[in-house]
């Protein structure tokens, strides 16, 4: 009945499929063994604990969004556009990702929590590289939108900060947002 597992991204994918199939409170490590046909210590070599196994699905979605993001092929140069299809983008996988993953963290102790929020803000970083560079494409912002008082960093962070509370807050588009960034930019 045991099998091999042929790799840890199948745990991770059965972890999700149980989730999202019969909810987020059946996964364990022994659903997991059993719908892979492993025991469960070979589960425990790639996952010493559910926290860990929890890192790793969160890890892989956030994964999958960047390279999603990263090969998202803008409509325009236009950096207010590509807002709100980044923001599109994000939000389509989010709903598809159970937002009870996301909230797991919330549940752990406070090292665990820690160590997420890291693992977390290292994604964050290269979702803001992705509009960093969006960004420096749209050649129609005048470098006078820009000063030492008011630096495209942090107009990037605060474009970032914005979208993550839109999604927090279950919008389903960044409309008026878009809207707002078409205003100070141009």
């Amino acid at each position: 009945m045991n099998k091999n597992v042929t790799s840890r991204q199948e745990l991770i994918d059965t972890a999700m499929e149980i989730a999202r199939i019969e909810g987020i409170h059946k996964v364990n490590i022994r659903n997991i063994a059993r719908k892979c046909s492993i025991s469960v210590g070979v589960l425990y070599n790639y996952f010493p604990n559910k926290t860990e196994l929890i890192f790793a699905v969160v890890n892989s979605f956030w994964a999958d969004v960047i390279q999603n993001l990263s090969g998202m092929v803008p409509q325009s140069t236009c950096f207010p556009q590509f807002v709100s299809q980044y923001y599109a983008m994000i939000n389509e996988q989010l709903s598809e990702f159970e937002k009870d993953w996301l909230t797991q963290l919330e549940t752990m102790p406070p090292e665990d929590k820690k160590r997420g929020r890291e693992l977390e803000d290292q994604c964050f970083q290269v979702l803001l590289d992705v509009l960093r560079k969006a960004l420096h494409r749209d050649t129609s912002i005048s470098e006078s939108v820009w000063s030492e008082e008011y630096t495209q960093e942090e107009f990037l962070q605060f474009v970032f900060h914005h979208l993550i509370v839109l999604l927090h807050a279950g919008h389903k588009n960044c409309d008026f947002f878009e809207k707002t960034l078409r205003k100070i930019l141009y």
